[in-house]
């Protein structure tokens, strides 16, 4: 008789938490001679928060993966879904599309007894390709940019790929730093002034 396994759970909470605070990810694959099978149910704990790695190689389903673990985190009874905030950089341009029913895969969704269904996911892109891609129809809900005066030296510097030693290095530190000590005092001079 097969058994779910859950991912990123503790014995302990397995015995307290039962089925609470899990989401459903898919099946794991046996694999007998030349017959393959869905096997065992594989869950995901969200009861806690997690730090996941997905990786492989090029085309093994990363993307898909993480596609499915932010799909089941948007079906989760409300009680749940607003205690947790997913977040995904999209480098590859290619989660927006969430915002769409997948009608390509309409057959293979039958199959598994679901609909096509658009999630309600906000799309944030950065601020000088904002209007680009929306005149492009890519569906883009909020522009964001960073402000680089939150940025410390250290991140200057792995920016651009500096050994800490190097002389260029010692000099983007002393900037900063001076460059953080003037906005103090003027930050102080201004309330001091109110």
């Amino acid at each position: 008789m097969p058994y779910d396994i859950i991912i990123g759970r503790n014995e302990a909470d397995k015995k307290s938490l039962k089925q609470k605070g899990l989401t459903y990810i898919g099946k794991g694959y046996v694999k007998m001679g030349q017959y393959t099978s869905l096997s065992n149910r594989l869950l995901l704990d969200i009861a806690r928060s997690h730090v996941i790695l997905v990786a492989g190689k090029r085309g093994s389903g990363k993307s898909y993966t993480l596609g499915v673990i932010a799909e089941e985190l948007t079906n989760l009874p409300q009680e749940t879904s607003d205690n947790i905030a997913s977040l995904i950089f999209d480098t590859m341009g290619i989660y927006w599309t969430m915002k769409y029913p997948n009608e390509k895969d309409r057959g293979l969704l039958n199959e598994w007894k679901l609909s096509p269904q658009s999630l309600p996911v906000k799309v944030f892109a950065p601020a000088g390709h904002f209007e680009e891609y929306a005149q492009k129809g890519i569906p883009v809900d909020e522009p964001f940019a960073l402000d680089i005066t939150e940025m410390t030296s250290g991140d200057w510097i792995l920016t651009f790929g500096l050994e800490m030693t190097h002389p260029v290095a010692v000099l983007i530190s002393r900037i900063i730093t001076k460059l953080k000590n003037q906005k103090k005092t003027t930050t102080s001079l201004q309330l001091s002034k109110k």
